[in-house]
């Protein structure tokens, strides 16, 4: 079987697996919103891709409404988003989105913001390990499966499409209390091919006398993200050569990588009842560096990406034995 064919079904099973949405689907890496948390999704860390959109994840802020004794955990749900069309769009849409996340024994992941990964270390606060994510590419027409409210922008017009990307790499992440931090790094084997590194830092705070349930707490988590691209990365999204300056009317840019954005994300989890909870998401990311100067963004977009949230879940667990 040839790399290619193997690259491929390698990306039909992470994209099924973890049915990824639009809040990495407008970056392809990056999710604005990454909550790209701070990046989103029913994995509450910040990220990516998509951190931007929802781009971050760290599992605590999760209710832990299924027994804490359980070696599998499984969160499902779906909700809505109001986020940016694409990376530095100023067209807002609204789409509809699917979530899943499954854990094992606080050692193997996947979701929909975090992609799949194994913890290698996991001890004394630790968590490292490798990783691999699905990020959607974007679609000239400015269209998207998930979309159920506004308009397709028409920003990207002559700009050509931006394939579907499968990113692997390692992430590490360390705890203290109700402070986390995580980091990760990330390369493109396909698509836009170019390096993805995040950092995020969160506060986690749950209160039960807030909580409308006595069984379980409300939670509460922000804290602020960056993330950081190579060139590649930044051409593939940003850039324009001298077919897409004919075709689009826009200037040739030719983006260097550095700093892609930097910003904040914010979840509350409200429980609803016994393992089903609601979940409201908010964020705001700055486009910066050269993403930031691009003509896509300074002429059709806006560097200011702001997104909002809700999300319904329902979370059971279960032994392996």
């Amino acid at each position: 079987m040839s790399k290619r064919k193997q690259t491929a079904r390698l990306i039909l099973f992470l994209t099924l697996f973890t049915m990824h949405t639009k809040l990495l689907y407008g970056a392809g890496g990056a999710s604005v919103g990454n909550v790209s948390g701070s990046q989103v999704v029913v994995s509450w860390n910040n990220s990516d891709s998509k951190t931007l959109s929802a781009q971050t994840a760290v599992e605590d802020t999760y209710p832990k409404v299924a027994p804490a004794s359980k070696d599998w955990t499984i969160c499902i749900g779906a909700g809505a988003i109001l986020s940016p069309a694409f990376v530095g769009s100023s067209d807002y849409q609204l789409m509809a989105v699917p979530a899943l996340k499954v854990t094992y024994r606080n050692t193997f992941f996947a979701s929909v913001e975090d992609g799949v990964g194994y913890a290698v270390i996991n001890q004394h606060g630790w968590r490292a390990g490798p990783i691999a994510k699905i990020a959607f590419g974007r679609k000239e027409d400015g269209d998207n499966p998930f979309r159920i409210a506004g308009g397709k922008t028409s920003a990207l017009r002559g700009l050509g499409n931006v394939a579907t990307t499968l990113e692997v790499g390692g992430f590490a992440e360390y705890r203290w209390s109700s402070i986390s931090t995580k980091i990760g790094l990330r390369k493109g084997l396909n698509g836009h091919e170019g390096l993805v590194g995040d950092l995020s830092v969160k506060y986690t705070r749950t209160s039960q006398s807030l909580s409308p349930m006595t069984s379980s707490p409300l939670v509460v988590s922000f804290g602020p993200r960056l993330t950081v691209v190579d060139a590649t990365y930044n051409k593939a999204f940003f850039g324009i050569n001298a077919d897409q300056a004919v075709n689009s009317g826009l200037p040739r840019y030719r983006p260097s990588g550095g700093v892609l954005s930097y910003g904040v994300g914010s979840l509350i989890v409200v429980p609803i009842r016994k393992q089903l909870s609601a979940t409201f998401l908010a964020g705001y990311d700055r486009l910066t560096g050269d993403a930031g100067s691009s003509p896509l963004v300074s002429e059709r977009g806006s560097p200011n990406q702001g997104m909002f949230g809700v999300l319904l879940s329902y979370e059971f667990g279960f032994d392996s034995r």
